[in-house]
């Protein structure tokens, strides 16, 4: 009589402990990689609101020059930044009809933008150093 004999075949997975030192390295190579995304992320957003601040005071030079005062006492940046992004029409002059605006900004856009711009001598003007100085949306004239 031949007696039944057990083989066991070879392992086609991994060991628990294989699977256990994966995920460690995979968990030590993420805490490493998420700081440099963050940051990335905060320098993505910054350069957004630089160029939406360039993208204002362009605008605002533009319906500056078409002959509407943008600037008036106790204006803040903020709430230049909001009438560009809701659309000024020029009533008089060449580019009457004409609307000056910059669509799809959003409230969290705007205020990012406004730290960029300042007013100075009744004019809105860009300053990429404003914002790096601690600055909020300027409500005065300098």
């Amino acid at each position: 009589m031949k007696s039944a004999s057990f083989t066991q075949a070879p392992s086609a997975g991994f060991s628990l402990i294989e699977m256990v030192m994966t995920i460690a390295i995979l968990g030590v190579m993420i805490s490493i990689a998420l700081p440099w995304y963050g940051k990335s992320g905060d320098e993505a957003r910054q350069a957004r609101d630089q160029r939406n601040a360039q993208n204002i005071c362009s605008l605002c030079q533009a319906v500056e020059a078409a002959g509407l005062e943008l600037v008036a006492d106790h204006t803040s940046t903020l709430d230049i930044a909001r009438q560009i992004a809701e659309g000024i029409t020029i009533e008089k002059g060449v580019f009457k009809g004409r609307t000056f605006r910059i669509p799809n900004l959003g409230q969290e856009e705007l205020e990012g933008a406004a730290r960029f711009l300042n007013i100075h001598d009744g004019q809105v003007r860009y300053d990429m150093d404003a914002a790096q100085h601690g600055l909020t949306p300027q409500s005065s004239q300098s």
